[in-house]
């Protein structure tokens, strides 16, 4: 499994952690389109992508806005709700067909309690997250519309064409007219 070389690729997995992760990891597919997580719901799991595209979104007045999309080979949840154990306001969806793995909130408090190594991956993973939300947040107030699509063409790369152009419009601050013009000149 793809979350075992990941968290691997942080810190070696001692045999007693990776019997607890055999113990309690568990996995699930979603349809295309299918919801991981509604608004109103609390966030009780944290989910790792083994195969799919995954978007994070919320409505503002009836519209969605787009605030985070997650290819193979990493973790997800809403984070307010998930840390603080609050309804929340986004929605989680799997964009295509999507294979994740998913432990509870508690199974994952056990691990930090139970196995101090454990703590290195989760410093690292919310330090990574952390990074990444301040980045997107420098790109949003600071960049071009230009920028900013160049800046998504680099994070995503080849798998760009897999994100709805709706989604990397609203996911970048731009609108759907201006991202049109700008992949047709770059």
């Amino acid at each position: 499994m793809m979350v075992y070389d990941f968290i691997a690729g942080i810190i070696p997995l001692s045999a007693g952690l990776r019997e607890r992760l055999d113990s309690i990891l568990k996995m699930k597919v979603f349809g295309k389109r299918e919801l991981l997580l509604r608004e109103g719901q609390v966030c009780d799991k944290i989910y790792f992508v083994e195969k799919g595209l995954v978007r994070i979104y919320y409505l503002k007045d009836g519209v969605e806005m787009c605030s985070g999309l997650l290819l193979e080979g990493g973790f997800m949840i809403s984070v307010e709700s998930f840390f603080r154990k609050q309804r929340s306001y986004e929605f989680i969806q799997a964009v295509e067909e999507t294979t994740v793995y998913y432990i509870s909130f508690e199974e994952l408090e056990g691990l930090y309690r139970d196995f101090a190594e454990f703590n290195i991956v989760g410093r690292k993973l919310i330090t990574e997250y952390y990074i990444r939300s301040e980045e997107r947040n420098y790109v949003l107030r600071r960049l071009s519309a230009r920028e900013k699509f160049r800046y998504f063409q680099e994070l995503f790369g080849a798998d760009t064409v897999r994100i709805p152009r709706k989604d990397i419009a609203s996911y970048l601050g731009i609108n759907l007219e201006t991202l049109s013009r700008l992949s047709k000149r770059i």
